[in-house]
């Protein structure tokens, strides 16, 4: 869902003007988990059906009208472009680190250093952070190495040469999983695009992730699977711009694990192979009487 869908947060029974609507919107993730949750916010009664998280994929009503609200506050978007599919799953929490345990250490970019541009290093962050296999802890914890991320710009790339993989033809990637998290700005949103360069050949854009629920600190999670990249030899990330491109539209980028295996050579069915063979026969067999 894109800026300007219709996204649902709850049921306003009495009369609220704008104002007020923007300024619930502001504390909803507080509020998250509630289940049949009623509360009482500037004398507008709101009614919580189910989970908060779920009611993203809702309408807002005021009066029975649907309305439009900020771009901060819709559902994730992740667009596949022509001749590439997949499947998306999103999540968010108010609670910082809370995806640390999901970075992975033995995905296909662990261990490739990648050709970068764009990046902000100060406070020692790193796009390097990005596929070390770890979280990294909050600002400040670690002496000498305050960010623990990769603090992007909007533009900022970063190019990981894979290779021809075991068999020569590149490789297959089958899933990705995206952790931004920071304590504060909505830092922890986050919006990038991927490019994939099949083997032998030049970089397209294959997907592109704008995922931006947050109001404050807090963490999200993208994950892509049942992905149709096929043959590729390098891909290539670029930061986008967040939060309407306020504090220069940054986020802080903790995590980009990128799941695959080498191509595997086509084996030909059986069928096919014994047309071949029969074939063969027949030819040998019409040189043999000629």
């Amino acid at each position: 869902m894109s800026a300007g869908s219709s996204v649902p947060y709850g049921l306003f029974k009495h009369a609220c003007n704008w104002r007020k609507v923007n300024q619930f919107l502001r504390i909803w993730a507080s509020l998250v988990k509630k289940t049949h949750k009623h509360v009482n916010l500037w004398g507008c009664h709101v009614v919580f059906s189910k989970d908060l998280e779920q009611m993203i994929h809702k309408n807002i009503l005021i009066h029975g009208l649907s309305l439009t609200v900020l771009a901060g506050f819709t559902q994730a978007a992740v667009t596949f472009e022509t001749g590439y599919t997949g499947n998306d799953s999103e999540g968010f929490s108010t609670t910082l680190q809370a995806y640390a345990g999901d970075v992975s250490d033995t995905d296909l970019l662990d261990g490739i250093t990648p050709t970068t541009t764009g990046w902000n290093t100060g406070n020692n962050a790193s796009p390097l952070d990005l596929t070390d296999g770890s979280h990294g802890a909050a600002f400040g914890v670690v002496s000498g190495d305050a960010v623990q991320g990769a603090w992007t710009r909007v533009g900022a790339t970063a190019e990981y040469v894979l290779g021809s993989g075991d068999n020569g033809l590149g490789y297959d990637i089958s899933s990705i999983q995206s952790i931004a998290d920071w304590e504060n700005a909505n830092f922890g949103n986050q919006a990038w695009t991927l490019e994939v360069r099949a083997l032998g050949g030049s970089f397209e854009q294959a997907l592109s992730v704008d995922y931006q629920p947050l109001s404050g600190s807090a963490s999200t999670k993208v994950t892509l699977s049942n992905l149709n990249i096929t043959g590729i030899d390098a891909i290539r990330i670029t930061a986008n711009q967040v939060n309407g491109g306020d504090n220069a539209g940054i986020f802080i980028w903790r995590e980009l694990d990128v799941f695959g295996a080498s191509t595997a050579i086509a084996i030909p069915e059986p069928s096919t192979t014994l047309l071949s063979a029969l074939g063969l026969m027949i030819l040998l067999r019409r040189k043999r009487h000629s």
